[in-house]
């Protein structure tokens, strides 16, 4: 594991996601790291922060970003999902105008 990764997981509590394409939506995202290894950390406001294992592309609008060592942090404010795309995982911002079918 990075050295920067293992800094931000020490000071926190986080809600590791074996499974991260039946969580629907991560919400009140505010910075999405995006490691070497895979792995994302979700920096979320008010709620407990997600670490999502084997990403391989994430695509939300961002205010910033920023190069920390080999990590890439993406400063937003959406709401996010993960799905899978032609064989890649994709973090994604969530389209609240999706409509379920019956």
């Amino acid at each position: 594991m990075m050295d920067v990764q293992r800094r931000l997981m020490k000071k926190r509590a986080i809600r590791h996601i074996e499974a991260p394409l039946s969580v629907p939506v991560f919400r009140t995202v505010t910075r999405v790291w995006h490691f070497p290894s895979g792995d994302v950390l979700l920096e979320r406001a008010g709620r407990r922060d997600c670490l999502i294992p084997d990403v391989d592309r994430v695509d939300v609008p961002v205010r910033g970003t920023e190069q920390v060592a080999d990590a890439v942090a993406l400063d937003t404010d959406t709401a996010v999902r993960v799905t899978e795309k032609t064989g890649d995982v994709v973090v994604s911002k969530f389209d609240r105008s999706v409509k379920l079918s019956e």
